[in-house]
């Protein structure tokens, strides 16, 4: 996923698209020289005196063109798994075969993956079930209940008086 973000923190930007991403500079020669900030500037972006913020400029992420390479990956497995068919088979039914076979075999890797996820959270939740029901008697620790409050002052009381 092809991903760009620009910090820039300038008075008056010029924007520039080279390459599907937005970039600000007050020159073009300054984007040419310097690829990322020196530790000089990046104190004087830190500094109070320095008085314009860094800003997020362009944040650029390109969903379709990761389908489109999954795409055209795929059609290259495709082509090499029909290319090690022999040439007895025509080519359509071979590319027909080798697709059939690989969206079964990626349908069977995530069907187990999945399983495996919910077997396992599954798990969890039968293992934290059985830890509540056996834990029940316990109650809550503290401050849940007013009569066990109520109870243990009219102790404390007791106590007191014995003492007096």
């Amino acid at each position: 996923m092809a991903s760009t973000i620009a910090f820039l923190s300038l008075q008056s930007p010029k924007c520039y698209k080279i390459n599907q991403t937005f970039l600000c500079s007050n020159s073009l020669l300054k984007l040419k020289k310097q690829t990322s900030l020196s530790a000089r500037q990046f104190k004087n972006l830190r500094s109070h005196k320095f008085q314009a913020k860094p800003l997020i400029f362009a944040v650029q992420s390109n969903f379709l063109k990761v389908l489109q390479t999954a795409w055209r990956v795929g059609k290259d497995g495709v082509e090499a798994g029909t290319n090690m068919v022999p040439d007895a088979i025509p080519r359509p039914i071979a590319r027909i075969c080798v697709t059939v076979v690989g969206a079964a075999f990626a349908l069977f890797a995530l069907k187990s993956f999945l399983s495996t996820v919910f077997f396992a959270l599954a798990m969890m939740g039968v293992i934290y079930f059985g830890f509540i029901a056996l834990n029940k008697d316990d109650g809550p620790k503290g401050g849940g209940d007013t009569a066990s409050v109520d109870d243990s002052l009219e102790e404390a009381r007791r106590i007191m008086e014995k003492y007096k």
